[in-house]
């Protein structure tokens, strides 16, 4: 009896090892039979034209006065812009030194563009380096359609605020417009 036992084992660890290397004996493994199914699967990819920005004129509000007070000069953000005093600030004749800033974008025909142009005041330094006056700035549209040709412009005026005893002189600084698709 004990030689049925042992032979009994024997035989059982011969059909296991039978089974794991022999591939009809799918119990130990699990279903040995797949099947195949096809997913169609779908891939995009949108190739663009860069968005590019360029400068066309800078942002001049000409030749103003301060008065007893405070005073505002105004530049429309037009191709041919308005300025306007309002306050105490008194505007002087500026031939050929009024403009408002002018962009050029390019990028993708017929695309829709934001127009980011900062919000926040931004100081003009004398050109002394000390004193300065504030400036605020406009642009008429924060979105753009560029043209079949892939352009558009875009201009940026502002408000300049003056104080009583402003020392004379040329007043600069720089900001910063940002653009992208829609």
């Amino acid at each position: 009896m004990y030689l049925c036992l042992m032979m009994k084992a024997r035989l059982f660890s011969v059909f296991l090892l039978v089974s794991l290397f022999y591939g009809s004996f799918s119990a130990v493994y699990g279903q040995s039979k797949t099947k195949v199914v096809n997913i169609p699967s779908v891939l995009e990819i949108e190739v663009i034209i860069p968005l590019s920005i360029s400068k066309e004129s800078n942002l001049s509000f000409g030749y103003a006065s301060p008065g007893q007070g405070t005073g505002y000069v105004t530049l429309t953000a037009t191709e041919n812009p308005q300025r306007t005093a309002s306050g105490v600030a008194t505007l002087l004749p500026s031939p050929g030194a009024v403009y408002a800033g002018k962009f050029r974008v390019t990028g993708g025909p017929n695309a829709s563009v934001n127009v980011t142009v900062p919000t926040w005041i931004h100081t003009l330094t004398h050109s002394s380096g000390s004193p300065s006056l504030n400036l605020e700035l406009t642009t008429p549209s924060a979105t753009l359609q560029l043209s079949p040709a892939g352009e558009a412009v875009f201009y940026v005026g502002g408000t300049v605020t003056m104080w009583w005893g402003q020392a004379l002189g040329q007043y600069t600084g720089t900001f910063t417009v940002t653009v992208s698709y829609q």
